[in-house]
């Protein structure tokens, strides 16, 4: 169902003349990292570029979807009889990397049904996703780490060199290495040239600890911390959202509730 309604929301979304992008389950699922039944989903995550984002949910609103409550960015649409709804989460940005034009430039190739992100890019992906957005490392995320760099062709070494390449560009090799290490202590053997190169240097190895810590155990005040780790600008989008995130997250834009969200920050930060 999932799978069926990305690829719908894509259609109508390329008939329109936007680019839309399989993030996640979906794209592991469509690059064939994984055959259909082997992964679960929950929803579909896919992304588009900022400018894209009020057509694109014009779109949705006429293929029956809905603002999913207390959600910045997701959509869902009312399955028939018992079954879930179906819900897609719609991205307009990674937190891994400032500019999402970036990865439309230099980060896809043709997938099996539309444009999809490389096997870097997606590597990357994998790996900086659950420490960034989640502040753990889980097992299935070394696992989806672990298939994709094994799809790469011949011995990897061009694989591995533009996911080194990328990562000094996108600024995580810090992100990158707890996955790093967990690979290469087998049974996956990543290249001793690739975990040089991959290695945190300097003011990283600070970073890296960090992450790593939060590999090893999941704690809410690391969730919060990593990203700004990474991306220190991201303490100001936190602490002042736009608007529409705030309608769509609390519902409501009023000054009352950008007074609240330091509040409810301090909430979420200590209350898990």
């Amino acid at each position: 169902m999932l799978l069926g309604a990305f690829e719908e929301a894509r259609a109508a979304a390329a008939r329109a003349g936007i680019e839309v992008i399989p993030l996640k389950g979906v794209a592991l699922l469509e690059l064939g990292v994984y055959r259909p039944g082997e992964r679960d989903l929950s929803d579909a995550d896919l992304l588009l570029r900022p400018r894209d984002l009020p057509a694109f949910e014009d779109l949705l609103r006429g293929l029956g979807y809905e603002p999913m409550p207390h959600s910045a960015d997701a959509w869902y649409k009312p399955s028939p009889g018992e079954a879930p709804p179906v819900i897609l989460d719609v991205h307009t940005g990674l937190w891994h990397i400032k500019d999402t034009e970036e990865l439309f430039r230099w980060g896809l190739e043709p997938g099996r049904s539309g444009l999809a992100l490389n096997l870097a890019d997606l590597f990357i992906h994998a790996a900086a996703h659950p420490l960034l957005n989640h502040g753990a490392l889980t097992a299935r995320a070394i696992e989806d780490c672990a298939r994709i760099a094994g799809l790469a062709p011949g011995d990897g070494e061009g694989f591995w060199a533009l996911v080194a390449r990328k990562a000094e560009v996108y600024g995580v090799r810090a992100v990158l290495w707890p996955v790093v290490r967990r690979l290469a202590a087998g049974p996956f053997v990543v290249p001793e040239a690739a975990q040089a190169a991959l290695a945190p240097r300097g003011a990283e190895k600070i970073k890296a600890a960090f992450f790593e810590k939060a590999a090893r155990k999941h704690s809410a005040p690391l969730e919060y911390l990593l990203p700004v780790l990474h991306r220190p600008g991201l303490l100001l989008r936190y602490a002042v959202p736009d608007p529409r995130f705030m309608l769509r997250r609390y519902g409501s834009a009023s000054l009352i509730s950008y007074a609240l969200r330091p509040l409810r920050l301090l909430r979420s930060f200590f209350g898990r």
